[in-house]
């Protein structure tokens, strides 16, 4: 039909308009699919707004207050490298910064303290996906305010709480599912991290892998994770241009002889991430906890504890990306054969193992004290500073010349970071966008893979579960799954030794044939045939009670309970369970799907079960579905004809 519909509006337009009408009925994915790209924009918006607050803070605060300039990086800011002083600013400034992040956050939303991206996990597992409208906000004005005055903090975990805050945000006001709210809290955070990290993949995929303590990921999320990390990274391009964080020379994999350098630098990596989860726990837990101070103090004196620290090594303060570019892999210094330029490091293998250490301690007085900010950044720092070290090392001892210090300092960001967040994926991705290079892939893998593996029993992020089994928010997802997955009349319907009730049977008749009988249930029927009812031995006991005066004016049909709920042959399992447990009951009566009223016999509690244990141990053992509890069924021929074959 190509005319105008009744309306007066085209048909095609009517008919696309339908199609949209029925993508948004759809449960799942498909509503939080279609509002993932308006998260993304608002994400997108939010990295902007974060990083140019941020860039205002290192210029007229750590500039000009502290006079201290850190090493430039691609996206600009410093103009060169100049150390603090005087020296009471390095101290007074963290402190002050502290301070004023803790009032804010202790305030106004104590939820906004630590590193964000717990938070949206926790929110995610236990939170049915709800972030109070504040907490975005107060995260990350309190985070801007501890990295711009020197603490030791990232920007992805504030960045992701502004995502995951307006997904949690615009799925409420559109009165989506809760399933739907985790799926676009999600994706908001996947668009954030995914544009100020200029890494749209690795963004994505983190929103949905930093979940699991495992390999698990959560795929449900994955397309509108997407989808907002395209339209945040676009939004974040018009403002913002979008190079790799970090330059890097040209860097190749040179073969199999390379990979055992590789895996030593995994080790150090995996050792230092253990030192790196448990000073960071361990000075919240044994310093900070126990401190008998306001909550609210408390990141200024992790505040006060970092200056103190910078006084001899400033590189530990902010977010630190400068030096990793500057220290680790080096500044154009020198012109090779074909234009190639080569990048030379500007810190020692001492000073860089120093500050790689020196960072975990600051991380932990910045963030463990309660003050606001994300660890990827101090992550990335270390293991970077970890990879350049190791890489002087070797060729100090003339191993792996022919491998640049920069290939190493690009997989000791990624290796470390994917033991202590446990996001293989994820580092792998994120590393090569963020540094514009696939070119060691290989030996990413090899390092994420691998530090992944041998870390399994520590992490950055307490939030996270095992796996989805093990996640609230997939709390019965399984056995419903399986459960939905058979039939009524596969469970085993029960067609012998029921004892149907004629509606017109005196009390007295009644209960000498419930003393005769072993049912705990029994349907009622008109002269019929029909099925008009069910009642108990709870409701006889309770019948019982003054049946001295009216017992003899009882029958049956009084007794029994209406409406009927009732399930057929071709029900599944899983809304015969639903009805017993609305009820109460053990049993449900199962009816002819042709004739909702006429009985064919009983579904137990018991069949059910056993029905579904069945199903799980074939699975596991990769069996067909189904031995002796399977094989027991009655055939359908018999669930057709009723109990007593047709005659009740």
């Amino acid at each position: 039909m190509n005319g105008p519909s009744p309306t007066g509006r085209p048909a095609p337009l009517a008919a696309a308009l339908r199609r949209l009408a029925t993508l948004w009925a759809t449960p799942g994915v498909g509503r939080a699919g279609l509002c993932s790209p308006v998260v993304g924009v608002v994400a997108g918006l939010g990295a902007v707004a974060f990083l140019k607050l941020l860039h205002l803070m290192y210029v007229h605060v750590l500039g000009d207050l502290m006079h201290f300039s850190m090493p430039p990086t691609p996206e600009g800011g410093a103009v060169g490298v100049s150390y603090p002083w005087p020296w009471w600013t390095v101290v007074l400034i963290p402190t002050v910064g502290g301070l004023i992040s803790g009032l804010l956050v202790f305030t106004l939303a104590p939820e906004a303290e630590g590193h964000g991206t717990d938070a949206m996990i926790r929110a995610f597992h236990r939170g049915a996906g709800m972030i109070r409208t504040r907490v975005p906000f107060v995260k990350t004005i309190a985070s801007i305010v501890t990295i711009g005055t020197g603490g030791s903090a990232g920007q992805e975990g504030p960045i992701a709480q502004i995502g995951s805050g307006f997904g949690s945000y615009l799925a409420r006001v559109l009165r989506l599912s809760t399933d739907e709210r985790r799926v676009l809290m999600l994706a908001g955070a996947a668009g954030g991290v995914g544009a100020i990290f200029r890494a749209p993949l690795g963004g994505a995929l983190f929103a949905g892998e930093v979940l699991y303590a495992s390999t698990a990921f959560e795929s449900a999320a994955l397309l509108p994770c997407l989808a907002s990390a395209i339209v945040a990274y676009s939004t974040f391009a018009l403002f913002v241009t979008p190079h790799p964080v970090f330059a890097m020379p040209p860097l190749t994999f040179q073969g199999l002889g390379d990979l055992p350098l590789y895996v030593g630098l995994t080790f150090l990596c995996t050792g230092v991430g253990w030192l790196y989860t448990r000073t960071f726990y361990g000075l919240r837990d044994r310093l900070f906890h126990p401190m008998p101070i306001p909550r609210a103090l408390k990141p200024a004196v992790g505040g006060a504890l970092v200056g103190l620290l910078a006084l001899a090594f400033p590189q530990v303060m902010a977010g630190g990306y400068g030096w990793v570019q500057w220290g680790a892999i080096g500044e154009p210094a020198a012109l090779l054969g074909e234009g190639e330029t080569a990048f030379v490091p500007n810190m020692s293998m001492g000073l860089l193992l120093a500050v790689a250490l020196l960072k975990i301690v600051a991380t932990g007085f910045t963030i463990s004290s309660g003050g606001s900010g994300g660890v990827f950044g101090p992550s990335m720092l270390i293991g970077g500073m970890l990879g350049g070290a190791y890489g002087q090392f070797l060729h100090s001892l003339g191993i792996g010349e022919a491998t640049e210090t920069s290939a190493f300092v690009l997989v000791g960001m990624g290796g470390f970071f994917a033991g202590v967040s446990k996001t293989p994926l994820t580092s792998i991705v994120m590393v090569s966008e963020m540094t514009g290079s696939y070119s060691l892939l290989v030996p990413l893998m090899l390092a994420c893979g691998l530090n992944m593996a041998i870390s399994r029993r520590w992490t950055m992020y307490e939030e996270q579960v095992a796996t989805p089994i093990d996640s609230p928010a997939h709390q019965g997802d399984f056995v419903v799954d399986v459960l939905s997955g058979i039939k009524v009349g596969e469970a085993g319907v029960r067609t012998e030794g029921i004892r149907p009730m004629p509606a017109g049977l005196p009390f007295d008749r009644l209960l000498q044939e419930v003393a005769r009988s072993s049912e705990s249930l029994f349907p009622v029927i008109d002269a019929d045939g029909r099925l008009t009812g069910v009642f108990t031995l709870r409701d006889l006991r309770l019948a019982l009670l003054g049946s001295d005066a009216w017992g003899p004016l009882v029958v049956a049909d009084d007794l029994a309970t209406r409406p009927v709920s009732t399930v057929t042959a071709d029900d599944d399992l899983h809304t015969a369970l639903r009805r017993m447990t609305e009820l109460n009951i053990d049993e449900i009566p199962v009816v002819a799907a042709e004739a909702p009223d006429r009985l064919v016999g009983l579904l137990s509690r018991r069949r059910l079960t056993g029905a579904y244990t069945e199903t799980i141990e074939s699975l596991r053992e990769g069996g067909p579905r189904g031995t002796a509890a399977w094989a027991a069924r009655p055939a359908e021929a018999d669930l057709r004809r009723g109990p007593t074959g047709g005659k009740i």
